[in-house]
């Protein structure tokens, strides 16, 4: 009987304790949940004893798997290092950062990139690669060996991968309304209703009293009809899970915009509502307001760099996450 380990079996082990279930950790190896489930089982027959319990909330490590899993992560952090330390002799001098970017990261994040990356020892403002492109794209090239490290909105599973969030912004409902109530001063006193808009409470006196009329909760979000984008720079998705979570339906337009702008544009003409992180809003008369809980904490959207620990310039990328966080 072949009774060697297998580097596939060690590694969806390691995914599904990272993860809690078989099928997220199958999801994130994009195979099938039963070819997972058949690797884990011949992994846990060569080693004599079950890595997991299943129950209804999905998967937790047995006394055993406790005992086994850290042995595991070890294992893999020494074939990758093999596998960096290789690539590092192939390497013919030093070569470019190459780092890919989703067109929600901002510009301020870009430049201290390129900063961060002519900083590092050895390195100069020639050495940093820039690509732009959607979220598949991203993480494809990321697999490929195509990039060095991404920097998305953190709303896909990327734990195969190191990562690191590098920072946050507000996110804000970009509403149908006159330009002069958007440049007016902000006030705390409701604006009138406006009967155009089916989604707008009847009675301003109907809104809860912690909610100030300069702010937009989550469950008004819910109320209005939003305007999206394709689902493949990470907004849309941001969107769904951000009211999926709480429960709440999504009430899309049945068009898609191309651009961020364009978002801003329709929303100026009466055709929905949208929302966008803040430093994508550009027209200086769209009409927004911040996003908050339930608590009135400020909804924000989250950026994370990514990157693979067997890269031969990993540890130059964990520097340069680090400064990108900074």
């Amino acid at each position: 009987m072949n009774d060697r380990l297998s580097p596939e079996g060690l590694r969806y082990a390691q995914a599904v304790a990272r993860t809690g279930s078989f099928s997220a950790a199958a999801r994130e190896y994009d195979v099938t949940q039963p070819a997972l489930s058949n690797a884990i089982r011949r992994l846990e027959k060569i080693l004599g004893a079950r890595l997991f319990e299943r129950n209804t909330h999905g998967a937790r490590p047995t006394v055993f798997g406790a005992a086994i899993l850290p042995r595991v992560d070890a294992a893999l952090a020494a074939l990758d290092a093999i596998t960096a330390e290789a690539r590092r002799w192939r390497a013919h001098g030093p070569r470019p950062v190459r780092i890919g970017v989703s067109p929600l990261i901002g510009a301020d994040v870009v430049a201290r990139a390129y900063s961060a990356v002519a900083g590092l020892p050895g390195r100069g403002r020639s050495s940093l690669v820039l690509r732009e492109a959607d979220l598949s794209e991203l993480c494809t090239a990321l697999d490929d060996d195509e990039l060095d490290l991404i920097v998305v909105p953190a709303v896909l599973p990327l734990t195969r991968y190191r990562h690191r969030v590098i920072g946050s912004e507000p996110v804000v409902l970009v509403e149908p309304g006159a330009a002069d109530n958007a440049a007016s001063p902000v006030t705390a006193d409701p604006a009138p209703a406006d009967p155009a808009d089916p989604a707008a409470p009847a009675d301003p006196a109907s809104r809860p009293p912690e909610a100030p009329a300069v702010t937009a909760r989550i469950d008004d979000v819910a109320r209005r009809t939003l305007l999206l984008v394709p689902d493949t720079c990470g907004l849309t998705t941001f969107t769904r899970d951000l009211l999926a979570d709480r429960g709440l339906p999504l009430r899309a337009y049945s068009g898609e915009a191309a651009s961020y702008r364009v978002l801003e544009d329709w929303a100026g003409m009466g055709l929905g509502s949208a929302l966008l992180p803040r430093s994508k809003v550009t027209r200086a008369d769209s009409s927004t307001r911040p996003v908050v809980d339930a608590r009135g904490a400020a909804v924000t959207i989250t950026y994370e760099a990514a990157w693979d620990s067997a890269s031969p310039i990993a540890d130059e990328l964990d520097i340069l996450a680090g400064l990108l966080a900074s």
